[in-house]
């Protein structure tokens, strides 16, 4: 509920985050020492709930434990995994029974903003790619060239209903600014920033080129800090279905 709430939460800059209070109840009171039971009341957990109402806080998704004066903060996390099977028959029981040391490993576990970006790795070991190869060096198209070419390639029949802003703002000496309106089947590109984009892709000039000529994987570089997304990331994941280079 609170990633969901996070998601649909930041398009409007509203932060949303969870805390997991310890106090003493009425059941504990009996069973837990008078000095420790008197440290469990719920003043002790106020302070990080004042604080994450702030306009100062600046977290967004997190978990927090509190009690007893104690903060601290709760993660999940992914293990690496690993591919079971060829991909095209079912693994048997019997492969996950083979394969559990490695199933079950929390080895180099790492914590990752949503469910999307989760199955960033998951797509790179079917696809037969690493999350952290680097990609080949991009080809002679720029920037620029990117978003002049935009309305060529634009798929009008996969833009039903859509009334979307996508607002690019890419970084290094070939990057600049530029908004893409799809509406009513219609796509408008132009130069600069938009008041009110539905969502903000963020990159550097190279690796835009590469991801836009299919050298970079999307997921990849969203879960290696390569591509931002801010705003509607889920409306975010409608450029590789509309524009096809």
């Amino acid at each position: 509920m609170m990633n969901t709430l996070k998601l649909e939460g930041e398009k409007h800059n509203i932060k949303v985050n969870t805390v997991v209070p310890i106090a003493g109840t009425r059941l504990t009171e009996g069973v837990l020492p008078p000095e420790i039971f008197e440290r469990l009341k719920p003043e002790f957990v106020a302070p990080i709930v004042l604080h994450l109402s702030s306009e100062g806080c600046e977290e967004n998704g997190m978990i927090l434990n509190a009690g007893m004066g104690f903060f601290n903060r709760a993660a999940m996390v992914t293990g690496p995994g690993v591919l079971v099977g060829d991909g095209k028959t079912v693994p048997a029981v019997e492969d996950i029974h083979k394969n559990w040391e490695a199933i079950n490993s929390l080895s180099g576990a790492k914590e990752y903003a949503n469910a999307v970006a989760a199955y960033g790795p998951m797509l790179d070991v079917v696809s037969g790619k690493k999350a952290e190869a680097e990609p080949e060096a991009g080809g002679g198209l720029t920037v620029k060239e990117v978003f002049e070419r935009i309305p060529e390639v634009f798929r009008a029949e996969k833009a039903a209903g859509l009334d979307v802003v996508f607002q690019f703002v890419i970084g290094g000496g070939g990057g600049g600014t530029w908004h893409v309106k799809v509406k009513d089947k219609q796509c408008e590109v132009k130069e600069g920033a938009h008041e009110k984009p539905t969502t903000t892709i963020k990159m550097g000039d190279e690796d835009f080129v590469k991801m836009i000529e299919g050298k970079l994987n999307a997921m990849s570089a969203y879960t290696s800090g390569k591509l931002k997304v801010e705003g509607d990331l889920m409306k975010s994941q409608l450029i590789e279905k509309l524009f096809k280079f």
